[in-house]
Order: C-alpha cells, then structure tokens, then sequence
C-alpha cells in the first residue's frame, strides 16, 4: 500500500512537469495535418495553418463559458487549419491533448464552419477503449452538435455526464466524457483565441 502511495505520488508529480513543459504544448498540434485532413475530411481539400495566441485572458474566457477551462501550459501558440475546397472555406482542423489515467491522450477535432463538430480521432490514447469502434460510436453521437447541445450532456459542474449525457453514451462513459470536454474546450477556444480571423473567414466565403 504504501509503495502504491509514493508510485501514485510520482506520477502526479512526473504529470505536472510534463504539462508545465515545452514539450506538452508540442502534444497540442497535428502531428501530420494532411492525414487528419484526408481522415476527417476525405480528399479534395487544401489546407492553411493559422497561429494564433492563447492567451491567459482567453483561458479566463474559457471558463466564462465553462466550469472548467484550458491547462495553463497551452497559454502559448497554437495552430488552427482552415480546410479549403473549390476555394472556399469548408471547416478547421484542431488537436488538443488531455489527461487521463492512462496517460496523455491526443486528440484530432474536425470542425465545421459554422463551429459544429464534424469529428475527432484519437492520434495517440493508450487506452484499449480507444478503438476505431469506440471512436465511431461516439462520432455518430457528437457529430453536427453545436456548443450549447455539447454542454447539455454534461453536469452543471462539468465533472461527469447529465442524464442526458449518459443516456447518449450508455457505453464507455469515461471515455466520452473526456472527450466532450475536449470537444468543449477546443469549440471555445476557436472562437475566443482566433475570433478575428474567423469573421474574416466568413466574410471572405
């Protein structure tokens, strides 16, 4: 019990070096952009990366929207993909990385233009519950939801599924509930940290 306790106690303190580390905010990218693309999106599209930086006003604007907010490690740049086709914008391409008690979980997040959710996949959980099966299910059921219907699913205190959420993910609920937290927090910070360039966007379109 008590070796437990010290092995329970070095992970946490290994954790937060690695989140408070250069090399965390390196986890928060596509690792290959024109993959995600081609695996969110199919063929057809071109691509441009937009950086912008997270802020520590735009974590606090984050928790304006929600009971919980981005790591203080992501106050940083980050990269947004605007998908094109036929020359007009047709969605953005994300990844955000989250903890969890398997380890650190990287995840590819689809956007569509109006800031729905088009779909995600998992670029590294170690999880066995982060199957293509697993994925495709929750897919089906975030797919094409907006922010307000993404928060519907969640506790008023953001830590586990409503009643609603749970009977939308009656299977693998750990698993989906972190990522609609990250589908939360990657819909919000979109908006909030590349606000100016996706109004030009949609006036451009």
């Amino acid at each position: 019990m008590k070796q437990r306790k010290i092995f329970t106690l070095i992970a946490l303190i290994a954790t937060q070096v690695l989140m408070n580390s250069p090399a965390y905010a390196a986890f928060c990218s596509l690792r290959d952009p024109v993959s995600a693309m081609q695996i969110l999106y199919k063929d057809g599209y071109q691509y441009r990366s937009i950086v912008a930086t997270v802020t520590e006003q735009d974590r606090v604007a984050v928790k304006e929207k929600l009971p919980f907010t981005i790591h203080q490690s992501e106050v940083s740049k980050h990269t947004l993909y605007v998908l094109y086709r036929d020359r007009k914008a047709a969605g953005f391409l994300q990844a955000r990385s989250e903890w969890a008690k398997w380890g650190l979980v990287e995840i590819a997040w689809a956007i569509n233009l109006d800031r729905s959710l088009k779909g995600f996949y998992f670029q590294r959980c170690r999880s066995p519950e982060c199957n293509d099966s697993v994925v495709q299910s929750i897919n089906k059921q975030l797919q094409n939801k907006n922010f307000a219907q993404l928060k519907s699913l969640l506790t008023l205190d953001g830590e586990a599924l409503s009643e609603a959420g749970k009977n939308t993910f009656s299977t693998y609920p750990t698993l989906a509930l972190l990522v609609l937290r990250s589908a939360l927090k990657t819909l919000a910070i979109t908006d909030i940290s590349w606000a100016k360039y996706i109004t030009k966007i949609e006036s451009d379109n």
